[in-house]
């Protein structure tokens, strides 16, 4: 999807460099049902590292970025069903964000044992199942939004903030 506005096209572009994460952590979930992967194996490894990479960064600065500066501008305009409904949206996702980053960062360091893994499965389904559904709102309803609410220099200046946050 291609947007007009820098503001929207930034927010999509992570958008689609977390679901690559996420979709990389649902594989994992996936090939090791049973079985704790070997964390010394590079593949899951290098998922590990991004997944705890790209949750810091979509929990700390996308989120805030959406509630801080996007979310007030729509109240501001008159639509505050959005706003609340993703930043509700936000506040599920974050304790889950910060779980699987918790419990990634256990493993990179310590491996994964049954009990660990088995917990580090469960909530990272969630917040896999979560994220992609969350996404895939903002991706039909908060940057459409954008797209009609912002004038040029309104886009530039977000766009701007954002890019100086990334």
């Amino acid at each position: 999807m291609n947007f007009t506005r820098r503001t929207a096209q930034l927010l999509h572009e992570d958008h689609q460099a977390t679901i690559v994460v996420i979709e990389s952590l649902d594989q994992l979930i996936a090939k090791s049902r049973k079985k704790a992967p070997d964390v010394s194996d590079p593949a899951v490894l290098r998922t590990l590292k991004n997944a705890t990479g790209a949750i810091n960064e979509e929990i700390s600065s996308h989120f805030a970025f959406e509630e801080n500066e996007l979310f007030t501008r729509l109240e501001e305009m008159g639509d505050l069903a959005i706003g609340d409904h993703l930043r509700g949206e936000h506040q599920a996702l974050l304790p889950l964000g910060q779980q699987v980053d918790e419990l990634a960062r256990f493993a990179i360091e310590n491996g994964f044992t049954d009990e660990s893994w088995a917990k580090f499965r469960n909530v990272a389904s969630e917040l896999v199942e979560r994220m992609f559904v969350h996404i895939q709102k903002e991706e039909m309803a908060l940057l459409p939004a954008l797209e009609d609410l912002l004038d040029d220099e309104a886009d530039m200046e977000l766009s701007t903030a954002y890019s100086e946050i990334h």
